[in-house]
């Protein structure tokens, strides 16, 4: 468990160092962060703001059209922070 859990830390770290590309990397961020999450949530299924976030991403796709991205960019930039927060801060 130690190590899945190192695994996701770094997974983590790689998807933060791909907002340097910019909107490319938003995605590519984006995708990484949910691939951590999901192994994440296999190794806490009991943390509840690992289902809060699951939700807000769903809750993003949800109201995202597909083409304008206006003010639905506050949710991944929330995101990215939530994620890095339950990752890294929060006491397991």
């Amino acid at each position: 468990m130690k190590i899945a859990f190192k695994i996701v830390k770094i997974i983590n770290i790689i998807a933060l160092l791909f907002l340097l590309l910019g909107g490319y990397g938003l995605a590519v961020t984006g995708a990484l962060q949910v691939f951590a999450a999901t192994i994440y949530l296999l190794i806490f299924p009991k943390n509840k703001l690992i289902y809060i976030y699951f939700g807000l991403v769903g809750l993003f796709f949800l109201l995202w059209d597909g083409n304008d991205f206006d003010y639905l960019l506050a949710i991944p930039i929330f995101l990215i922070f939530f994620l890095s927060f339950i990752i890294h801060f929060q006491k397991k």
